[in-house]
């Protein structure tokens, strides 16, 4: 009879853990807490159609690199891959002509940081820290300080220094 008593236990705290495993977590015997990885769908990036703008330059690799390590991609060649899915307009016509140039061995692209290096340096604007600081020397509050504040500290985030 005891044993019995003891099965019917043991299937009392199986079926417990169960259905602290299907909320999320559990308690392992020494009080451990456990929880599963919550399986959350990052949202793609946008497409880049070639802006020579520094903070849309600056946003799409942001938003690639955040996607990359959601998915947990790691390899370079896979990364590559990906980006070109989201390059179009102008921005997909420069990697064509990329492509060509990989394959007349002018340059190299099999590493991400080499991407990046030859997408910045085709779509980065070369002055825009330039302008920045520029237009920060020039910001006087013309209207409410809500709408300079703004101004402000998207100048201050354009140029990091």
């Amino acid at each position: 009879m005891e044993a019995l008593s003891i099965i019917d236990a043991m299937k009392a705290k199986t079926e417990s853990l169960e259905e602290h495993v299907s909320a999320g977590m559990t308690k392992a015997a020494n009080n451990v807490v456990v929880t599963r990885e919550a399986k959350i769908e990052a949202p793609k990036p946008p497409v880049f159609k070639g802006v020579r703008d520094a903070q849309e330059v600056e946003n799409f690799l942001w938003n690639l690199e955040n996607y990359f390590r959601h998915g947990k991609v790691r390899d370079d060649e896979a990364m590559n891959n990906t980006v070109v899915l989201y390059l179009s307009e102008f921005a997909m016509l420069w990697w064509i002509r990329k492509i060509g140039d990989v394959d007349k061995s002018i340059c190299t692209i099999s590493m991400w940081y080499q991407f990046i290096v030859e997408f910045k340096r085709q779509f980065f604007p070369n002055n825009s820290l330039y302008k920045a600081r520029h237009k920060l020397r020039e910001l006087k509050q013309t209207g409410s300080i809500h709408v300079y504040v703004k101004e402000f500290t998207t100048l201050m985030l354009l140029s990091p220094t």
